[in-house]
C-alpha cells in the first residue's frame, strides 16, 4: 500500500468458520475522513489475515484476535486491550505509539515491525519473537517476558520497568565478561 492510499475498513468481523479469509482494503472505499477507525469490541476475530489494509487508530477491546495475522499494514496509534493474541503473527507493520494493555501475546511473532514510542503494560509475551524491530522510545511495564527472544532490535530510550534497556544490556555484559 502506497502513503497516498489512504483506505480503512470500518467493520470487520471474520467468524471463526472462515479463518482463513483476508480483510483487504477496497478500491472503493471512502475517502479517510468519513471512515471511522477500527473498533473491536467483544469480537472474535480468531484466525483473521489483514494484509495491506490501514488500521490506524484501531481499537482491539476484550477481543479474541488468537491466530490473527496482520502484515504489510499500518495500525499505528492502535489501542489493544484486554485481548487474547496468542501466536498472532505481525509483520512488516507501521506500529508507532501503540498501547498494549492487559494483552495476551504468548507465542506471538513480530518481524519488521515499528513500534517506535509503544507502551505494552500487563501483557503476557512469554515465548514470543521479535527480529527486525524499531523499539525505539518503547516502554514495557509489568510483563511477562520469560523465554522471549529479540534479535537485532533498536532499543534506543526503551525501558523494562521503568530500566533502560541499554543499561540492562550493560550489566548482562559486564556479568557475562566477568
Amino acid at each position: 500500500m502506497t502513503e497516498n492510499e489512504n483506505t480503512r475498513p470500518e467493520d470487520v468481523s471474520v467468524p471463526e468458520s472462515t479463518a482463513e479469509e483476508t480483510v483487504s482494503a477496497s478500491s472503493d472505499a471512502e475517502t479517510p475522513s468519513k471512515n471511522k477507525p477500527l473498533q473491536a469490541v467483544q469480537q472474535s476475530l480468531r484466525g483473521a489475515v489483514f494484509d495491506e489494509v490501514d488500521l490506524d487508530c484501531a481499537v482491539f477491546h476484550n477481543s479474541n484476535l488468537y491466530c490473527v495475522a496482520i502484515s504489510n499494514s499500518n495500525i499505528n496509534e492502535c489501542r489493544i486491550e484486554e485481548s487474547a493474541m496468542e501466536n498472532a503473527q505481525f509483520r512488516n507493520l507501521g506500529m508507532k505509539h501503540a498501547s498494549y494493555q492487559a494483552a495476551d501475546l504468548q507465542g506471538a511473532v513480530f518481524t519488521d515491525v515499528n513500534l517506535l514510542g509503544s507502551t505494552i503494560k500487563h501483557s503476557g509475551m512469554q515465548e514470543a519473537r521479535f527480529s527486525n524491530m524499531n523499539l525505539a522510545g518503547s516502554e514495557f511495564q509489568n510483563c511477562s517476558l520469560e523465554d522471549a527472544h529479540f534479535n537485532n532490535c533498536d532499543w534506543e530510550n526503551a525501558t523494562i520497568d521503568g530500566i533502560p534497556v541499554r543499561d540492562m544490556i550493560s550489566a548482562y555484559m559486564e556479568v557475562q565478561n566477568s
